[in-house]
Parts: C-alpha cells; structure tokens; sequence
C-alpha cells in the first residue's frame, strides 16, 4: 500500500440526498473536517474512581461559499438548507474525488445537523454546517485490500455479496429477505419503464414499481429498514450476474427464482426473474410468483 501526506484541498464531501450511496458532490467546498472523541465513564469504587470508555461521538464539520444554480449533479448550499429543513436521511461521503491507494474513505447515514450562512455586503455568501452519523461510519483505506471487505462479511445491515475490483463497493443483501414469497412483481397490463438494466440501479426502478404496486416486492423493498439503512430496493438483472457465483457463500439457494426489478423492456405483462443454478434471467408474468431478495450499494 503506498504511502503518501493526506492534500486537505483533496477531501471532498459528497452527499445522497435519498440516503444511499449514489453520492453527488458538495460543490465550493473550502474545507472539510471531523471530530471524534470516546466519552469516558467514571464509576467509582472502594478503591476510587475507575474511567473507561464510554459512547463515541462523531461529527463532521463543512464550510464553503454559496453557488446558486448550480451545475447538474452537484449539492450546493442552498441544497443543503433544503435538505437540513426537511431534516432527511442522507448517504454522506468523505474522499478524495478520485482516491489513490492508500486514501481513507469515510462513509455512512446521518443526518444535516446544523447549517449557518453568512453573507457580508463585499464578500461571496459563506455557509458552514455539520454532519450527525447514524451509528458508527465505515473507515476504509482504498486499495490494498480494500480495509479486508470479504463475500460474506456481515457489513452495514446485511451480508456482502458482490465487491468490485477494488473491494470498497458492491452489493449487500439484506438478512431476512431471501425467505420472503410474493404472488406478485406487479399488475399485469400496465408499463411500468423500470428498465435501467445495469449495476446499482434498483433503487431508480424498484421507485418506479413501487410507485403503481404498494406492497409489491420492489414497495417492501424500499420501505424496508435494517440495520440503520433505508436505502433497500430490488436487484436489477445485471447485480444478480454479479451476485450470481456468490450465491452459496451469502446463503441465497441458487435453485430458486428471485424477482428482478427490471420489466421485460416495455412489456406490459411481463417482467424478469433470475435463475442462479443456470445463472440467466427469464421472462415471467407479473402477476406470477417468485422469492425476492432485498439489496443496497455501497
């Protein structure tokens, strides 16, 4: 792994507001910071007091300048204020835009905690504002391993069951969804569009379905809360092929049919299951039946 002085002006803040991990960039940052610290416990005794580490408190601190209008995919101050007011759930990020080996990672859910804007008469409008984590966040060092990740690590709600190549990202399947049957992926008769077919796209279709199927699988999906997460959906067809030789490992039976959340490309009646022993996805009527599994991207 190399070694190499942390640039500050290379740590970025990045930030989904949906809670999950397909993160945009926090834009005209001026600099980027966390604090942490152990609370001790002092439980006195006969023989006197005795400290020992007690919760750990987390924060992450933000300062930049107010862009307004910005460009397309990125937060700005503003963004942020709405997300702070509507006191949502946000997938946050701190990273180098593009990290090298060795860089540290630090991700995971929380909440806009605090947000101040200043804007003096001959200077550019200023905000600061702080991050409160759900939990504890993921640290991890880019490269050389990834931190250890592993298929199979219990590892934020669920268990991993795909890592890219660098093993800092993939897929999670969640503990108890592998068991659920529904009769149903949706109506038969209706065109959903749910068709972005590639990795990390659950969540965008598994919102189309259920917006028109309450109660459907990609619906429980998405109302589905484990592990402090909330950002659950159902796999498309191209994260089953990756979560496909893994199948074992993680505890999925790769005899069943588990629902994907793609509909057979405009097809009204039909959409796709996918078949692990054979390791193909299949067409089948919308209001068949087939198991489910629950997913996240990290």
């Amino acid at each position: 792994m190399s070694e190499h002085k942390v640039q500050g002006g290379n740590m970025l803040l990045f930030i989904d507001p949906n809670g999950g991990t397909n993160y945009d960039m926090v834009v005209c940052l001026t600099s980027v910071g966390v604090s942490m610290s152990v609370q001790p416990v002092d439980a006195s005794s006969a023989c006197g007091p005795d400290k020992s580490p007690g919760a750990l408190d987390i924060s992450y601190n933000f300062e930049g300048q107010h862009l307004q209008d910005p460009n397309s995919g990125r937060i700005s101050g503003t963004d942020l204020r709405i997300l702070l007011n509507a006191e949502q759930t946000i997938g946050w990020k701190l990273s180098p835009e593009t990290p090298v080996d060795g860089d540290e990672i630090q991700e995971g859910t929380g909440f806009i905690s605090e947000l101040s804007s200043t804007y003096n008469y001959s200077e550019v409008g200023t905000f600061s504002g702080s991050i409160m984590p759900y939990g504890t966040p993921t640290v991890s060092v880019y490269g050389g391993g990834g931190g250890g990740l592993v298929i199979g690590q219990a590892y934020q709600g669920g268990t991993i069951a795909y890592l890219d190549g660098t093993n800092t990202h993939g897929i999670i399947i969640a503990w108890n969804s592998s068991a659920m049957i529904y009769n149903i992926w949706g109506s038969t008769g209706i065109v959903v569009g749910a068709n972005a077919d590639t990795l990390y796209n659950g969540i965008y279709n598994s919102d189309l379905i259920a917006a028109l199927f309450p109660g459907s699988p990609a619906y429980d999906c998405r109302q589905l809360t484990q592990g402090g997460y909330t950002d659950w959906c159902l796999p498309t067809a191209a994260d089953w092929y990756a979560m496909q030789p893994n199948c074992t490992t993680v505890g999925i039976d790769p005899s069943g049919s588990y629902w994907t959340s793609i509909e057979n490309f405009g097809d009204p009646d039909n959409a796709l299951i996918f078949n692990p022993i054979i390791n193909s996805s299949l067409i089948s009527g919308k209001n068949g039946a087939a198991a489910f599994v629950a997913v996240r991207y990290f």
